[in-house]
């Protein structure tokens, strides 16, 4: 068992001091191997750890903001090194019913832990910690605080944890996950960041990948729809990004609705949850929204010229190429998602190039019961892929862990590390400043560089060391 007041003071104590990501985090429970072995029946080696971690990221305009997570290590282990495997939840209202809550979808990510992973499940803006409304489905605020979450992280891992991860990541996710799985693998990919985030693989689920096309079907459509909470929370969602989706929602909204759905979306919604909202809403879409507003939308189905159809491309993540294997596990009958938004994608990605890209059936069933074959899938797939971690005491991570001072530095910086090894620094952008092959020691000259905080990239045949340099 974890010293509670150790494990807290220390991640406290080096997020206050050294970092640029992490803020804090705090040490929750611990889980054995035995109970989510039997639960899983899966095949799971470590019992884990859970921590409620607190981190630097940006809002949907980029501006400084906090986000929230829970990060999940595994214990009783000898290993001196781990992958990360990022998993997204799915769709919640209430702003506590998040990962770093202990809630139900945390215990996804003890499983994966439990298989040899260091676990981030980031709670997203707008829940857990982060102020504001969440921008639901908005693929670049899931993919940023995916990404800045792995970096806390990997301070973390190291810090306190006195260890490394080995620079595979793997993303994962269902239902809104799905959509935030394949955002942040998309993100990493155009930005180039794949130096930082090296994807070895990503699993979405049954996510919305298609929004202004099968997801849109679904609203313009006279078949009645299971969940038309997720619509309103759409609208709610891009209306607080774009600024230019309506002005009340009795622009949008028959009445009772324009009254009974504004108080789900509150900054402070702690009670009010999914299944309550679907509850008090219509399945048919012309009773809840408005002939002005469906016609609209409607009319300018071939054109998408209209804000909403502009918010819904925008945030479509089909439409790329992946250079790195993606398994989108669905179910055919899924009544919430349709199992068409893994064929679009998996048809425009293969058509444009792609080569280790595809859509695979997790069974029949629901949406609900397609959970459990999916992740089960994902896990074993990743499970294939990852690299065997390296075997090693404390005291033997201690010897090879490379050494980095001074730091901070105004001029230059050494690196010591027996044997050879690659160095490659970063800007807080993610942007590459400098690389070189050394044999034991390098020295860096940094005299030049902007002032501010580096992520410093240091990998040999064995690891990859993960740290950060100050220019002051």
């Amino acid at each position: 068992m974890k010293n509670l007041i150790l494990s807290i003071a220390s991640c406290f104590i080096l997020g206050d001091t050294f970092s640029q990501s992490l803020v804090s985090c705090t040490y929750l429970n611990q889980t054995s191997s035995l109970i989510l072995s039997v639960t899983s029946g899966l095949n799971v080696s470590y019992d884990v750890d859970l921590y409620k971690m607190v981190y630097n990221t940006v809002d949907v305009q980029g501006n400084p903001t906090i986000a929230s997570g829970a990060f999940v290590v595994p214990t009783n282990t000898n290993c001196a090194d781990f992958p990360i495997a990022a998993y997204n939840h799915g769709t919640a209202l209430p702003k506590n019913d998040v990962p770093s809550s202990d809630n139900q979808e945390t215990f996804v990510g003890k499983i994966f832990a439990a298989g040899g992973y260091f676990v981030c499940m980031p709670d997203y803006l707008g829940m857990g910690e982060s102020p504001g409304l969440h921008p639901y489905v908005h693929g670049e605020s899931e993919a940023t605080a995916t990404v800045d979450m792995i970096r806390a992280a990997r301070e973390f891992i190291m810090d306190s944890l006195n260890m490394i991860d080995n620079g595979q990541v793997f993303l994962t996710g269902y239902s809104q996950g799905g959509h935030a799985c394949m955002a942040t693998h998309k993100y990493i990919h155009e930005n180039n960041l794949q130096n930082e985030f090296d994807v070895i693989a990503s699993a979405p689920c049954s996510g919305p990948y298609d929004l202004s096309g099968i997801m849109a079907d679904t609203i313009m459509s006279p078949t009645p729809y299971s969940n038309p909470g997720y619509i309103t929370y759409l609208l709610a969602s891009y209306e607080m990004v774009y600024g230019n989706i309506f002005t009340t929602w009795s622009d949008i909204l028959y009445s009772p609705y324009d009254t009974l759905v504004p108080p789900y979306f509150s900054n402070n919604n702690t009670t009010l949850g999914m299944g309550s909202l679907n509850n008090i809403l219509p399945n048919d879409m012309s009773l809840l929204l408005r002939d002005t507003c469906m016609n609209n939308f409607r009319n300018d189905s071939v054109n998408q010229n209209h804000p909403w159809w502009q918010a819904l491309l925008d945030n479509d993540n089909f439409n790329w190429v992946p250079q790195e294997p993606v398994r989108m596990y669905y179910c055919t009958a899924d009544e919430q998602v349709a199992f068409t938004n893994a064929l679009s994608a998996e048809a425009y990605m293969n058509a444009n190039g792609a080569t280790s890209v595809q859509a695979i059936s997790a069974g029949s069933g629901n949406h609900g019961a397609c959970v459990f074959p999916a992740l089960s899938a994902a896990f074993n797939w990743f499970q294939s892929l990852k690299s065997a971690c390296t075997i090693t005491s404390s005291s033997s991570l201690a010897v090879i862990a490379p050494q980095l001072y001074p730091n901070p530095s105004s001029d230059f910086f050494n690196v010591e590390l027996e044997g050879s090894a690659l160095l490659q620094v970063f800007d807080i952008n993610g942007k590459l400043v400098h690389h070189n092959d050394f044999d034991n020691s390098a020295k860096v000259d940094v005299s030049t560089w902007s002032l501010g905080m580096y992520h410093v990239s240091i990998r040999n045949n064995e690891h990859c060391f993960h740290s950060y340099f100050v220019k002051n």
